[in-house]
């Protein structure tokens, strides 16, 4: 009988680990009049290839698909450590922008999001991801 609920108590432990590795991460930030949604499938991210996406709406809550999305992330500071720091743009993919994070190494990291609209002054967003 203990055999048996430790190997349940095993399985249900390990489906919850993966659980966890597989949900999605939102979270959305207000600039200005600009709200910005970083969204992520599978969270945390993984040291590799990570497909990441970022919504855009305008005060009246409409999607906004006319501007250009710069992205910086980066693992903050450490000491005796090189910086770990990169850019792309992301690219508008129906109603979102898409961009791919290759994270080099595990630990907490910074994806930073400037929005740029024709006409008006760039808005910028700073999230906070972790990656394993």
């Amino acid at each position: 009988m203990k055999k048996t609920f430790l190997v349940m108590m095993v399985v249900v432990l390990a489906a919850s680990v993966l659980a966890g590795c597989t949900k999605g991460y939102e979270s959305q930030k207000q600039v200005g009049d600009v709200g910005i949604m970083l969204k992520v499938d599978r969270y945390p991210l993984v040291k590799g290839d990570n497909t990441l996406s970022v919504q855009i709406v305008d005060q009246s809550k409409k999607t906004v698909t006319d501007a250009t999305v710069d992205v910086r992330y980066y693992m903050p500071p450490m000491s005796g450590m090189a910086p770990m720091e990169f850019n792309t743009q992301a690219a508008l993919k129906g109603s979102g922008y898409s961009f791919s994070a290759n994270i080099p190494m595990e630990g907490g990291w910074k994806v930073d999001v400037t929005v740029t609209q024709p006409g008006k002054t760039p808005v910028n967003a700073t999230f906070n991801v972790d990656a394993r």
